[in-house]
């Protein structure tokens, strides 16, 4: 059986930039922290 991954909604409104604090409830609901966000980045 396929481990059960969160599922995350993230907004998208042509050329607005997210909020701070929506990205980081983002990440939050996707469990992940900003520290392996920033990895991801590289």
């Amino acid at each position: 059986m396929m481990e059960k991954l969160p599922r995350v909604t993230v907004p998208y409104h042509a050329g607005r930039i997210l909020h701070p604090k929506v990205l980081k409830n983002i990440l939050r609901d996707g469990e992940i922290t900003i520290e392996e966000f920033k990895d991801l980045l590289k």
